[in-house]
């Protein structure tokens, strides 16, 4: 018990570590909706920092001024609905074992909701791995029908929830999409990772990293190692620092769609277009020559290439070479 009270503790004061206006566009969203009676929606990529704000949410109870309980569906032990609400029983409370799970649930429902003056959300972080499931979707919007406006739904997942799902109609009038920080959350966590390693960083070195990473959570937190341990702020070296091609290539396995990329407000980021990273498009429709031209590209990076060296590279045959290649051919296949 002790321990648990000072791992508790210790929670705590992390996350009133935290600004009170952080992420405050998306928090207030997500509020004005659930108090509204709405279930809210909220996707981001891989390093969006969907568990920071849904940690925050529930730990903030001056901030979010809601009722509400945090769920991490990676702590599920069988992704099943008894599973998962046996998962929720636990975060509200009640940890004593049922042969009907859901109606146990429905009752502790009933009695969280006459506590917190009929409203309760639920915050379901890292809901992905439950998204397809039918019949939880089904039994999740059996419970909301149940409380409805009463009982609300907060899902953290990395992609959308496929719209036939039971659950989707409850989500999709509220949809977030989470992409860079603030500026100010930015400078927030830059100048508290730099406080961590006994750094002292200038306001230069904080626009800079903002203007590398646009204020992306994940490439913002490996710029910071890569810089603290030596690196220099050029986007060729970050390019190939171990840092920065980790966080890449946990952000290309998950596959994102240019689309992703849009509604997050990452389509160009430089850091994410690195050697590695086109390994996130699809390259089977590329015609030879422009294959050819594309492996040359990602063998000399950040490097200013010649036309001479182009044509060579993707036209190598001698008799072609020597009769020439038109600029416009060569611009064309770029």
């Amino acid at each position: 018990m002790a321990i648990a009270k000072r791992h508790y503790n210790l929670c705590m004061s992390i996350w009133k570590t935290y600004p009170s206006d952080y992420r405050e566009k998306e928090v207030q969203h997500i509020l004005a909706a659930v108090r509204a009676g709405e279930c809210v929606s909220v996707i981001g990529l891989s390093g969006a920092g969907k568990s920071n704000l849904m940690g925050f949410i529930a730990n903030r109870p001056e901030v979010f001024i809601h009722p509400n309980v945090l769920v991490d569906c990676n702590r599920l032990r069988q992704n099943t609905s008894d599973g998962l609400f046996r998962l929720v029983r636990r975060a509200l409370g009640d940890g004593t074992p049922s042969q009907d799970e859901y109606e146990a649930l429905d009752v502790l429902l009933e009695k969280r909701l006459d506590e917190n003056g009929g409203s309760l959300a639920l915050l379901l972080d890292r809901f992905e791995m439950l998204a397809d499931d039918h019949t939880i979707a089904s039994n999740l919007r059996a419970l909301r029908d149940a409380h409805k406006y009463q009982l609300t739904f907060v899902t953290a997942t990395r992609k959308m929830i496929d719209p036939s799902s039971e659950i989707a109609e409850l989500l999709f009038g509220h949809t977030i999409w989470l992409g860079p920080l603030s500026e100010r959350d930015a400078n927030w966590s830059i100048n508290r990772y730099a406080q961590r390693v006994n750094q002292d960083w200038d306001l230069s070195i904080a626009f800079k990293i903002r203007e590398l990473t646009w204020g992306y959570p994940s490439l913002l937190r490996a710029v910071c190692e890569a810089y603290a341990n030596g690196a220099s702020l050029e986007l060729i070296e970050l390019q190939e620092h171990p840092a920065i091609k980790r966080r890449g290539k946990e952000f290309w396995d998950d596959s994102p769609s240019e689309s992703d990329l849009r509604l997050a407000g990452l389509e160009g980021l430089p850091l994410l277009v690195s050697t590695d990273s086109i390994q996130g498009f699809d390259t089977s429709q590329l015609t030879e020559k422009e294959f050819l031209l594309l492996n040359y590209f990602e063998s000399h990076p950040g490097e200013v290439c010649s036309k001479d060296d182009l044509i060579q590279a993707v036209w190598p045959e001698d008799r072609i070479y020597e009769r020439g290649i038109r600029d416009d051919s060569l611009a064309q296949l770029v």
